[in-house]
Parts: C-alpha cells; structure tokens; sequence
C-alpha cells in the first residue's frame, strides 16, 4: 500500500485525475474550434500579418542591443543611442546601394542571361568526353536532365519560395505584406531596443510568481542560446562573403562580387549553404580553364579551413554544442516542411524546443529524486538555469 501511495504521489496524487479530465476538455475545445474555426479568420489574419515582423526585429534586437547597450555604458542615453545606430545602418545602406549596385546589377544581368549558355558548353564537353563509351547514354540523360533544370529555375524557385510561404501562413504571398514587413519591423525593433527592460518587465509582471524564476530561466537560456547564434551565424556568414570575394577576386575568376554575395546569404544555412554557393561557382571556372577550377578548389579549401579552425570557434565557442548530424536532420525536416524559412530558422527552432525539452525533463528528474531518490539513487543535474544548462543530462 505504501509503494502504491509513493507511485501515484510521484504521478501526482489527485492531480493526475483533474490532469486526464483538463486533457479531455482541451481535446473538446479542439474539436469545437475546428466545427467554428471561421470565427477566428480575422486573428489568423493578424497573426500572418504580424509574425514576420516579429521575427525580423527579433532578429535586428539580438544582433543590436549589445552596441546600444555599449553605448549605454559610455554615458549616451539608450534613445540616442538607437537613434545614432539606426541612423548609422541608414547611412551605410545608402552608400552600399549608391556604390555598390551599379557594378553588381551589371554582374548579375550577365550571369543571368549567360548562365544557360555556361551549363550547355559543359554538357557538351562532357559528352565529347564520354562518347563511344558505356558511359554515353547516361551522360547524354544527364546533361538533358540539368539543362532541363537550368530552364526551370525560375519556376522552381516560385514553387519553393511558395512553399516557405504557405509554411507560415502566406506571410510574405503579397506585394502589401512585404511592404507592411518592411515598415513596421524597422519600428518595432527601434521600440524592442528602446524599451527592451520595460517590456521584459510587463511580461513578467503577467506570469503568476510561483513560476516566474523558471520562466525568467527558460527565457535567459533561450536567449542566450538563439541570440548567441543568431549573432554567430551572421557574422560567420559577412565573413565566408568577405574571403570568398577576396579569393575570387585574387584568381581572376569572373562574377567575384555577385558569387561573393550569394556565398554571404546562402552561409546562413548552416553547413550546406556555402557548398551550394559554390555550384555557380565551379561551373564558371569550368567554362574558363581547368587551371581556374584548381584554383577556385584552392581558395575553398582555405576559406573553409580559416573558417574552422579560426573564425567559427572563436564567433561561436561551445554555445549551442548541437551535434552537426543533428543539425542536418533538423534542416531536412524543416526544409521539407517550412522551404527555406525552415532552413535559415530550422536552428533557432530546435534551440528553443531542447531548451524546453530540457527544463521538462530537470523538472521530471527532480521529482523522480523526491519520492524514489532514497530508494534506488538520485539523478544527476537536475538545476536548469543559464549556466547549467550546458551539462550533461
């Protein structure tokens, strides 16, 4: 009777009961939401309009409020100091565009129009290569294949592009949510770095105090972890861009810049992003020289090296320790089901979910240690807060 006792305390007790029947009404609610769901058409509007705005000055927050806060701490008050740095961003946007997009809008026309051309002198070659060997036919199938594919990139973005946006609610389907994204972020973010401390705070205030030192810890480690990286991915990103640039342009391959900034935006996605930049890349030096294909392997192979060994660790250090593999699976699943918001917000998401994961499984481990742990031995690691999160379960 005793062990019983001490088993349903461990489930606990009566609770367990009113938590079976909160399930069963919650699977009602459910069901009664789905027989009414158009009712709440116009909150799914809101949200949608809403979310991508949220994400994107959530974003600028993290990568910003170190500087303002450094400027904070050398006697400038916090509202000039967002004023000053917003200013500053303004200011050097302006002259990236005025300098910069000449040259690059004429690299990109370029490499638009004669990229087809690139794919097809290639095929061509690796036909003659193969011809009158077991290997023809399937070269021949191959070369159809792509240059197939190179016709339908256009189509094949769109669908892609479509299927990020309907992962999200058709956040960006329209020129005037695009247009509300790109005025209101910029707000919101001037206000989040504003009145980060009050905002925090209300927030706060609206959690019950019994819970507020646990959520106080899930939202420090959350961003501590997602704020970490965003910062770390961005800057590893600028910096892949800024030697690859450097690279291409010491090897005289053709197209530096525009490969260069495809390299910087593609390097979000960790991992397979700059692999991918570099495909335009080698077909370019394909279609100059073999010499310029050794080359361009030589200025990847350094890049990626200075990059591991060098700029990663030291931007990154032992902060989100995520295996690689697990990395790849997470942008896999959540690529096929978000399109490329999955794969540039696939991380941060699983940061977030192993955050919360954690906490549930500290909370569980420091009630098996309450009603077992005199009996059979108590579990290790059971604290869950920002600098404690990083042990072992």
């Amino acid at each position: 009777m005793k062990e019983k006792t001490r088993f349903m305390n461990y489930l606990g007790g009566n609770n367990i009961l009113f938590t079976l029947v909160l399930l069963i009404m919650i699977g009602i609610l459910i069901y009664i939401y789905n027989a009414i769901a158009f009712i709440f058409e116009p909150l799914k509007v809101i949200f949608s309009t809403l979310i991508a705005p949220l994400i994107l000055a959530f974003v600028f927050y993290y990568l910003l409020n170190p500087v303002v806060d450094w400027m904070e701490r050398h006697k400038i008050k916090r509202i000039w100091g967002v004023i000053i740095l917003f200013i500053a961003i303004l200011g050097v946007l302006v002259g990236l565009v005025a300098l910069a997009f000449p040259p690059i809008q004429d690299q990109v026309t370029s490499l638009v129009n004669n990229f087809p051309s690139y794919v097809d002198t290639i095929g061509t070659t690796v036909l003659g290569w193969v011809e009158g060997t077991p290997l023809e036919n399937s070269a021949s199938d191959l070369v159809e294949w792509l240059n197939g594919w190179v016709s339908n990139i256009p189509s094949i973005a769109v669908d892609y592009f479509d299927t990020a946006v309907n992962g999200l609610t058709n956040i960006f389907s329209t020129v005037s949510n695009v247009v509300v994204v790109i005025v209101t972020f910029p707000i919101i973010a001037f206000f989040l770095l504003k009145d980060d401390e009050k905002f925090f705070s209300y927030v706060t205030k609206i959690i019950p105090p019994k819970f507020r030192k646990d959520v106080k810890n899930i939202f420090a480690t959350i961003n501590d972890q997602v704020g970490s990286y965003i910062k770390g991915q961005l800057m590893i990103s600028l910096s892949l861009g800024i030697m690859m640039f450097i690279g291409f342009t010491i090897i005289g391959l053709d197209y530096a810049g525009i490969l260069a900034i495809v390299a910087t935006f593609t390097s979000i996605i960790p991992y397979v992003g700059a692999a991918l930049a570099m495909i335009p890349a080698i077909i370019i030096a394909l279609i100059t020289s073999w010499v310029m294909v050794l080359k361009l392997l030589i200025v990847w192979a350094v890049v990626q090296f200075v990059d591991g060994n060098l700029v990663e660790p030291n931007i990154m250090g032992k902060n989100l320790n995520v295996h690689p593999l697990t990395i790849i699976i997470v942008l896999l699943v959540l690529g096929d089901l978000l399109g490329f918001v999955g794969l540039v917000l696939g991380v941060p998401i699983y940061a977030i979910s192993r955050v919360l994961a954690t906490f549930v499984f500290r909370k569980f481990k420091q009630r098996y240690n309450k009603y077992y742990g005199d009996e059979a031995g108590n579990y290790e690691n059971t604290e869950f807060t920002p600098d404690k999160y990083q042990e072992k379960n």
